[in-house]
């Protein structure tokens, strides 16, 4: 048997028998289901136009989805890529900085050295320069022995020399 449209139930008829059912309240019973399908086919109706509408959205989040993730790929790549760049430039600028650390450490060790030189060439100097004051000092303290020496023959008490015209021998000799 075929489904029957709510029209078609409406329509019914039944034949007619010796003790039948009561026509009025088949016709009551004829008219609810009726009713029944009517509602229930339109409801038919919005329900499956509610699932294309749904299946539409469905598929609208899954492109959506599908274009986040691809977004989240890409941003990944580009992440590791950033990364790698990142990383690789630490490096440059590391053994950059190495290289300039290794040649400010060879400079201060270079000027290390010659300070270290010169400064054992100021000891020396300054060696040979206190030898020479010795040497000087015992030259001055014995030029004051030797005017003490020289003061000590010196009379005691001061004379005068008178200074004499000399007699020539003869006058006649100018």
């Amino acid at each position: 048997m075929s489904r029957l449209s709510p029209l078609e139930i409406q329509r019914l008829t039944f034949p007619r028998r010796l003790q039948g059912l009561d026509s009025e309240a088949v016709r009551e019973v004829l008219n609810q289901l009726a009713d029944q399908c009517e509602t229930d086919a339109r409801e038919k109706g919005e329900l499956k136009a509610e699932t294309v509408r749904l299946t539409r959205e469905l598929d609208e989040h899954r492109q959506r989805t599908a274009a986040v993730q691809q977004a989240m790929v890409e941003a990944q790549q580009a992440a590791e890529q950033t990364i790698t760049r990142a990383e690789k430039e630490a490096q440059r600028i590391l053994a950059e900085a190495q290289s300039l650390a290794d040649r400010v450490l060879e400079d201060a060790t270079r000027r290390v050295e010659n300070i270290e030189l010169v400064a054992g060439q100021l000891r020396s100097r300054r060696r040979s320069a206190r030898a020479d004051l010795r040497r000087l000092l015992e030259i001055i303290e014995g030029a004051i022995r030797d005017d003490e020496s020289a003061e000590s023959g010196e009379p005691e008490t001061p004379t005068l020399a008178v200074l004499r015209p000399r007699h020539r021998e003869s006058r006649g000799e100018r």
